[in-house]
């Protein structure tokens, strides 16, 4: 799978997330101005922060579910 068929599988998989997902303010138009402006390593950067953020949010997801909180009985 290439990493455009990666990409737009996610985005297909992930659409009703992503369309209720806060976006914040003026990052469309900061977005617009890369694409315009040709800057390719930046919006690649930030594919790649959000996608490490990503990464990271899985890591904690699956240490708290390997270790659930002590329960203190009486």
């Amino acid at each position: 799978m290439s990493p455009v068929e990666w990409i737009q599988q996610m985005v297909e998989a992930n659409r009703d997330a992503l369309q209720q997902m806060p976006f914040p303010p003026g990052l469309a138009e900061y977005i617009d101005e890369l694409v315009k402006s040709g800057q390719t390593e930046q919006i690649i950067a930030l594919m790649k922060m959000g996608f490490l953020i990503g990464i990271q949010q899985g890591a904690r997801s699956e240490e708290a579910a390997a270790h659930p909180p002590s329960r203190i009985q009486a």
